[in-house]
């Protein structure tokens, strides 16, 4: 842990009171100018901290700053979250857990990023990431499953995302879109990204799973042609809200659920995926390259594959873009 953010801890262990700048200096062994040095700069992160002569500093109000400082305190997991990396600026949060991967990180690493200059959805597109409103993360996992069980993991991720929404905002109806999206209102406001590597031999290697959810995004700065289908929290719900206390809602609700995936598969959240789902009863076109299947939408199989209704029959769906033309909201 940086200089800074054991200061931070310090503070926020003083919540409301003051702590002397000898009392820093002597806790952690530096001079009075480091000191001040490391104020200033929490204060450029959005740290609101006083200063006041012969008293010493007092942390007025956090940044909304999704890092170890602030997440852990509100994590209720085992695992998930306990080894988080938070940069102000990335490429992608997905690259940043896959090298860690690559390294021989740990299960339940998370990497979050205030900012990400290269931020990916599906199909390689762009996914807009602009700095300072929005919560960029990603889960580096090493479930012991088989490669087929690991289609269904975006829906887990989904699932813990949109009751985490509901849970912070009871007055907004996120909804998961099959097989990698959350609506509200019928627009985008998180998009899912799952990557996994794995070996014939030995299944699973590990799966990064990321997540980009537009939380404080203002609609006016979104591109043009992105503001008729996305959407934040924030534009929904009138008011702001805090990307770190979404970020531990989503960890504590996901190890929940991830530990009943990795045991009995994705049967066990059928049901709530029916409380959730955007598509139910919608009438649906699904791409998977040449071929085309359209249809009324009737529900997710216990393997996390999308029925539709054909006039041919019911067809379960593995992957594809689905394109919804009229949806429960």
């Amino acid at each position: 842990m940086s200089t800074g953010h054991k200061i931070l801890e310090l503070l926020e262990s003083q919540r409301g009171d003051q702590i002397s700048s000898s009392a820093i200096c002597e806790r952690l062994r530096i001079s009075r100018s480091a000191v001040w040095k490391h104020i200033q700069s929490l204060r450029g992160q959005g740290y609101q901290i006083e200063a006041r002569t012969r008293c010493g500093y007092r942390l007025i109000a956090s940044a909304d700053r999704p890092d170890a400082v602030e997440v852990l305190p509100l994590l209720r997991t085992k695992t998930l979250g306990r080894e988080l990396h938070y940069q102000e600026v990335t490429a992608s949060t997905n690259r940043d857990a896959a090298a860690a991967a690559e390294a021989g990180g740990n299960d339940g690493m998370v990497f979050c990023a205030g900012e990400q200059s290269q931020g990916r959805g599906r199909m390689s597109r762009t996914w807009f990431s602009p700095p300072g409103v929005n919560l960029y993360f990603s889960m580096l996992l090493r479930p012991a499953v088989a490669t087929d069980l690991a289609m269904s993991l975006p829906l887990v991720v989904g699932l813990a995302v949109a009751e985490a929404i509901k849970d912070l905002a009871p007055e907004l109806e996120p909804r998961v879109k099959w097989p990698n999206d959350i609506l509200i209102n019928g627009r985008k406001v998180c998009g899912i990204l799952c990557e996994m590597q794995a070996q014939i031999d030995c299944g699973v290697r590990y799966i990064i799973a990321g997540a980009g959810v537009n939380v404080n995004l203002e609609r006016e700065i979104l591109p043009a042609e992105l503001r008729s289908t996305a959407t934040s929290l924030k534009a929904e719900a009138g008011r702001a809200l805090s990307c770190v206390e979404l970020l531990a809602g989503v960890l504590n609700i996901f190890e929940r659920h991830y530990g009943v995936w990795q045991r009995a598969g994705f049967k066990p959240l059928a049901g709530l995926m029916e409380r959730y789902d955007a598509l139910a009863g919608a009438e649906v076109t699904v791409r998977q390259g040449e071929l085309v299947v359209s249809g009324q939408a009737c529900g997710v199989q216990d393997d996390g594959a999308l029925k539709i209704e054909t006039p041919q029959g019911i067809v379960a769906i593995y992957s594809g873009e689905a394109t919804l033309k009229s949806a429960r909201r």
